[in-house]
């Protein structure tokens, strides 16, 4: 309901399916976010039992990201569960700006802002962004507010900007008008192009190399240099970028040739030193 904090949260939502790695969809700037919501609970939550609690509702709010699981009983009137959230990921307009809880769904029924699962939720944004770019995604709303807020006249207006809710603009409610959702009919097609099937296989191969750097990287991050660690980070957010731009298969943006800059990239700072892998047998497969 704040638009400056919906740019960062936004990256979870801009999903179109709705499973367990929709959960692991984080934005980068969450965390410049979040705390003020947890800054009131330090004047007399001691930092122990908060930490502890933070992590707990955490790891709940992982399972409850499926389709798989359809009503838990009596513990829907409680619970933040799998259906609940499902209407909390929605893009249908009986879905905005509902079903808060992380745990408890008890809070959104006091407060008004319950609604129960009905009709067959549609997952992502209100406007998709049809794109797999990483980068995109995390700066795509903070580039929005920064263009609406030089285009909008007066000081007043463009604090409202920053600071109500996405959909507003001058002379409208703090949340927008809910007539200028877009209609939900059933039909929409999540952003999923064609794409040969030798690419699949070639994004798939690659993002598993990603991921066992990136998990030797977390296990050795206590004893690399800042410089080693920023350097093994940003090959990772320029694999994950240009996998992205190769799922989308647009020629217009030339992937295959990021694509090779990142080969490239990859063979020098390997055999340099500045990446390894958790199985060193597998090193040299990893150059060929």
């Amino acid at each position: 309901e704040v638009n400056i904090l919906w740019a960062a949260h936004q990256v979870h939502h801009s999903s179109e399916d709705y499973n367990l790695f929709t959960a692991l969809r984080q934005s980068v700037l969450q965390k410049y976010t979040s705390w003020i919501f947890n800054l009131p609970m330090a004047l007399f939550i001691p930092p122990s039992v908060f930490a502890v609690h933070l992590q707990f509702n955490l790891l709940y709010q992982f399972w409850i990201h499926t389709e798989v699981i359809t009503n838990l009983g009596p513990l829907e009137w409680i619970l933040n569960t799998p259906s609940h959230h499902r209407v909390h990921h929605g893009r249908n307009p009986y879905c905005i700006d509902k079903n808060y809880g992380g745990t408890f769904i008890i809070w959104d029924r006091i407060f008004g802002t319950f609604e129960a699962e009905d009709a067959k939720v549609v997952y992502g944004l209100t406007h998709p962004v049809n794109s797999f770019d990483p980068i995109m995604l995390q700066l795509r709303p903070l580039a929005h507010i920064w263009n609406t807020f030089w285009a909008t006249p007066g000081f007043c207006n463009k604090l409202s900007v920053i600071f109500k809710g996405p959909g507003w603009g001058p002379g409208k409610p703090r949340l927008g008008l809910p007539e200028e959702i877009p209609v939900i009919t059933g039909k929409e097609v999540p952003f999923n192009p064609s794409v040969p099937a030798y690419l699949n296989c070639y994004a798939v191969v690659h993002f598993a190399v990603i991921m066992d750097l990136y998990t030797e990287l977390l296990g050795t991050v206590t004893m690399l240099s800042q410089g080693t660690i920023l350097l093994r980070i940003g090959f990772i957010i320029l694999s994950l970028t240009s996998f992205g731009l190769l799922m989308e298969n647009r020629q217009d943006t030339k992937p295959g040739i990021l694509e090779i800059i990142r080969c490239l990239v990859f063979v020098g700072v390997y055999k340099l030193g500045h990446l390894r892998s958790q199985f060193s047998s597998l090193c040299y497969a990893y150059e060929v």
